[in-house]
């Protein structure tokens, strides 16, 4: 039994035969499994096939935004109304094919928590392939969790992932990151990947330099948000740490021999440092104290697999 998250924006064209390639693999699957389409502000008549798709199939669900929210708030309040333990997600525009959907879950049946997409012969052009291979790189580099395609929209999870992970902005494309730092097992498997019949591409170059600042974001969560001051306190140290070398320099270098080192711009500069370096320290010291008193108090900082507390 699984359940498929599928955001809309504006996918009129390609929603009828989405469906009709989702029946044909599920048929042979044999399982029970329901299509949850998130309508995410469309324009166009996505919702009027939509609905129509509804009336006919008695497994195709449907939410409708209010307007365009962005795909990861489509997506958290999919996972959040999903029938099934095992959950897939997708793109609507077709380039993502179901016939890849038993291999997720035979992965998925041999122990992987999360398996997600690699579409490795992209059906794209280059001013979406380079940028997105280098935002790869710089991602697995960042995050220590090497994958192909955080891109890849075509992913299976089980529930107990998505319970654990929130989604918001555009960390939709890092949740293997973050199941990863949970202690989830992550996979990768490549997938076939078509070139896009109907519509346009709603993304542009801004999405790297969205994804980019959600990158940092990602890794000062997972790994800095219950200890700030393992961050600020480097960055502070590595600060005063420079102005006082600097400072040392000008104070025995010139000012014991005579010179006078007020006017000096490497003064000015040895003090901006030593002062930054301590305003930083500060802001992390209270950055600790808030995660003292809120944080810890309200999340989890682990996770936990298996227990056998309730026979107790």
């Amino acid at each position: 039994m699984f359940s498929i998250v599928i955001p809309v924006f504006n996918e009129e064209g390609s929603l009828y035969e989405l469906v009709e390639r989702i029946q044909a693999v599920t048929q042979e699957i044999a399982k029970p499994f329901e299509i949850l389409f998130i309508n995410d502000g469309s324009t166009d008549k996505s919702q009027e096939v939509i609905e129509e798709l509804s009336a006919r199939y008695a497994y195709i669900h449907y939410m409708t935004f209010r307007k365009n929210f962005g795909k990861s708030a489509a997506l958290n309040a999919g996972f959040k109304h999903v029938q099934y333990d095992i959950i897939f997600t997708m793109d609507a525009d077709l380039q993502d094919d179901p016939i890849e959907i038993p291999r997720f879950l035979a992965e998925i049946e041999n122990g992987y928590d999360l398996v997600t997409g690699w579409k490795e012969n992209r059906l794209d052009p280059k001013e979406k392939t380079i940028p997105s291979k280098l935002f790869n790189a710089m991602t697995s580099k960042m995050s220590g969790l090497k994958l192909n395609d955080y891109n890849c929209g075509f992913k299976c999870y089980r529930k107990e992932v998505l319970d654990e992970v929130d989604l918001y902005g555009e960390l939709h494309r890092f949740v293997p990151f973050l199941a990863h730092k949970k202690g989830f097992k992550v996979k990768e498997i490549p997938v076939l990947h078509h070139e896009r019949k109907h519509g346009v591409s709603k993304f542009g170059w801004e999405r790297y330099a969205r994804g980019f600042f959600d990158l940092l974001t990602v890794v000062f969560i997972t790994n800095y948000i219950n200890r700030p001051m393992h961050l600020f306190g480097g960055i502070g140290s590595m600060f005063f740490g420079s102005g006082l070398v600097l400072f040392m320099y000008l104070f025995f270098g010139r000012w014991i021999e005579g010179h006078s080192i007020g006017s000096s711009p490497l003064f000015s500069i040895s003090i901006f440092l030593l002062g930054a370096g301590v305003q930083i320290f500060i802001v992390g010291m209270l950055a600790e104290l808030i995660v003292h008193n809120k944080e810890r108090d309200k999340k989890k900082s682990y996770s936990i697999k298996k227990t056998n507390l309730e026979n107790r």
